[in-house]
């Protein structure tokens, strides 16, 4: 149960960063990569549990983060090359819906 907490509360650690990374930057939260934020993070810890020693390295590595968060958003979809078509069943004999249901005669 706890390491379902600590998923949890990962997930909206990185959430509330990518939230504050648009709103400074003033683009929207979707257009940011969650696993670009993620890697970031990744890669920062190790350094950031070396320099936590003051409040000067504490807020110089928060606003480093958000710059390379707001570097790694995410790329535009491209469209399809096919658009996406709905397949329908195709049966080798007729149905026998219209006797079902008007009660009609057969012929």
């Amino acid at each position: 149960m706890q390491e379902t907490y600590r998923w949890l509360l990962a997930h909206y650690c990185l959430h509330c960063l990518i939230f504050q990374t648009a709103n400074l930057k003033n683009i929207s939260p979707s257009g940011l990569s969650f696993i670009g934020t993620l890697r970031v993070i990744q890669s920062a810890v190790p350094e950031f549990q070396c320099q936590i020693h003051t409040l000067i390295y504490i807020k110089w590595n928060y606003s480093w983060l958000i710059a390379e968060i707001s570097d790694v958003e995410t790329p535009l979809r491209q469209q399809r090359s096919n658009p996406k078509v709905v397949k329908k069943a195709r049966y080798k004999f007729k149905t026998e819906k219209c006797r079902q249901r008007n009660n009609c005669t057969p012929r």
